[in-house]
């Protein structure tokens, strides 16, 4: 699976949430709070990537049920990360701790 990047038009965002508050799922977190989530797919464009190099998309996810007609759910386009799960990454150096705790390392 590949590795997208992109960015959301908050005011877009604000928006659909606004007009369409059915979306919006509120969960009650164990510590008594409550978190409001929106559900999201993301797609790959069916015709490859545009012409801003833009293979795939993220709309809200709604069931068949709740669309509304002539409403756009779309989010925003994404574009594939170069750093993508199929490029292995060196491991990171742990740091070794000193064997005397009164060596200062300054």
């Amino acid at each position: 699976m590949a590795n997208y990047y992109g960015s959301i038009d908050l005011t877009k965002l604000g928006e659909i949430v606004r007009k369409h508050p059915e979306l919006v799922k509120i969960a009650n977190m164990k510590d008594g709070s409550q978190h409001k989530f929106l559900n999201i797919d993301i797609n790959e464009k069916q015709n490859g990537a545009d012409q801003y190099g833009n293979v795939a998309y993220m709309k809200v996810s709604c069931k068949k049920a709740e669309q509304k007609q002539g409403v756009n759910y779309y989010l925003c386009d994404l574009k594939e990360s170069q750093n993508s799960n199929s490029q292995q990454q060196a491991p990171v150096p742990q740091s070794q701790a000193p064997s005397n705790s009164d060596d200062l390392p300054f």
